[in-house]
């Protein structure tokens, strides 16, 4: 058993709603206030679950040793957002409709990632194109249930996003069967013979967003949406319906604004900050309680 101690209290509650269908292996599966998912390490998959034992201090098991140990704590605090959130804290205060966030997802802290991998942020991005989210988290489920590595630890089972020579093995075929539009099958195909995903971490925007809408089927709102919930890039992908509505909510009385005009917001009112207030704005619209 390992411990992350945090420097600031957490609403472990709240960064799990963040899976909408936390019994699917998407491939992360959340049972009450426990997170478990397999995660790759040099090529092993390893288990690994997570709870809370108090607001300042995470429970980490798994199959996993102490030579591992530093870089599954890293991919952890990356996934979830756990640095240090003061100094955004003390920005959202500053605003009023920033501040209400803030204390109606108390706790919730800095924003995390969508996945472990670019592969798989890629692929769940381009599953998110024009449906719910609800739906694509079944479709993604599907192909983790159907490609993805399992591994077992304790009598559980344990999973990970399917690798690119999994779904190139796979085929086309049986892509199209987890529910997949033809030509989503076809480009996470194309996606999964790209080499070099991973060093996309390394490049600046300009270059990531060149390389990712040379893909036909990739625009502008897959191609931010992955800068910023994959690569972890202070990008904001104003031409997500959700936060179009969650912006003209807070600050144009619910009248609904171009991405234009939401994007022009985040420069302006969000700032360096725009990344971590996504998240809000995603919680925000997904809720409804603000």
């Amino acid at each position: 058993m390992r411990k992350i101690k945090l420097e600031h209290p957490i609403n472990w509650n709240l960064k799990m709603k963040f899976f909408v269908l936390p019994n699917l292996p998407t491939p992360d599966v959340v049972e009450e206030d426990r997170w478990r998912r397999a995660l790759r390490l040099n090529d092993e998959v390893r288990a690994v679950l997570v709870y809370p034992e108090s607001e300042r201090v995470l429970i980490v098991e798994g199959d996993f040793d102490d030579r591992e140990w530093k870089e599954i704590r890293g991919k952890l605090v990356d996934y979830f957002g756990l640095q240090n959130p003061e100094e955004l804290y003390r920005f959202m205060e500053r605003d009023e409709k920033l501040k209400g966030l803030l204390r109606t997802f108390w706790g919730f802290g800095r924003a995390g990632l969508m996945s472990m991998s670019v592969f798989e942020g890629l692929v769940k991005a381009v599953i998110q194109q024009q449906i719910s989210f609800i739906v694509a988290e079944k479709i993604a489920a599907r192909i983790v249930e159907r490609f993805g590595d399992v591994v077992e630890w304790r009598k559980v089972r344990f999973y990970d996003f399917p690798s690119q020579d999994t779904i190139l093995s796979a085929g086309y075929d049986k892509l199209r069967e987890c529910g997949l539009s033809r030509r989503k099958a076809e480009l996470i195909m194309e996606i999964a013979g790209t080499d070099g995903l991973e060093e996309l971490r390394n490049l600046g925007e300009e270059e990531v967003y060149e390389f990712l809408t040379s893909f036909k089927g990739i625009g502008r709102w897959t191609a931010e949406l992955v800068m910023s919930m994959v690569l972890g890039m202070n990008v904001f992908p104003a031409e997500d319906l959700g936060i179009r509505r969650a912006v003209s909510k807070l600050y144009f009385d619910g009248e609904l604004q171009d991405s234009a005009i939401v994007r022009e917001v985040a420069n302006n009112q969000f700032g360096k900050f725009s990344r971590d207030i996504l998240f809000y704005l995603f919680l925000y619209d997904r809720k409804k309680v603000f």
